[in-house]
C-alpha cells in the first residue's frame, strides 16, 4: 500500500433468510437474502451466492 494513498473500504451488510420447503423428496432449505454496500446504501435481493457476489465485484475486485 502507498503511504500517501488512503485504503478504499467497502462495507456490506449480508442478511439470509432460510426456509425449509416441502417437496417429494422430503424437508429441504431454501434460501434467498438480500445485501446492502453500506457507502452507496444500494441493495440488491438475491437467491443465488453468485448473485451477491456479481454485486460485491461491482464495489471490490475479488476473484473466485
Amino acid at each position: 500500500m502507498k503511504p500517501d494513498v488512503p485504503p478504499i473500504i467497502s462495507s456490506f451488510v449480508i442478511r439470509f433468510v432460510v426456509e425449509d420447503t416441502s417437496d417429494e423428496g422430503g424437508t429441504r432449505s431454501a434460501y434467498r437474502g438480500a445485501i446492502r454496500h453500506v457507502q452507496s446504501a444500494e441493495v440488491l435481493n438475491f437467491n443465488d451466492w453468485q448473485e451477491a457476489q456479481e454485486f460485491i465485484r461491482r464495489f471490490v475486485p475479488i476473484e473466485n
